[in-house]
């Protein structure tokens, strides 16, 4: 059962339709250290809390604005 409270976390595919940034951006962002590496959940599987990408997505707002 879910909760409110419960993190949700989005896959490398989900963050992309999310974010409406490719795939090799969002890794390019990742080896510049500017967004988080996730979470890996086991061997070849790694997610990103949707928390954490809303709050990176506001602070790029926040620089472009």
């Amino acid at each position: 059962m879910k909760t409110e409270n419960q993190k949700r976390m989005m896959r490398m595919k989900h963050l992309v339709e999310y974010t409406s940034m490719s795939r090799a951006y969002l890794y390019q962002k990742i080896a510049e250290g500017d967004l988080s590496k996730g979470y890996q959940l086991s061997l070849g599987v790694r997610a990103w809390e949707k928390s954490e990408i809303d709050a990176w997505l506001d602070k790029r707002m926040g620089e472009s604005a």
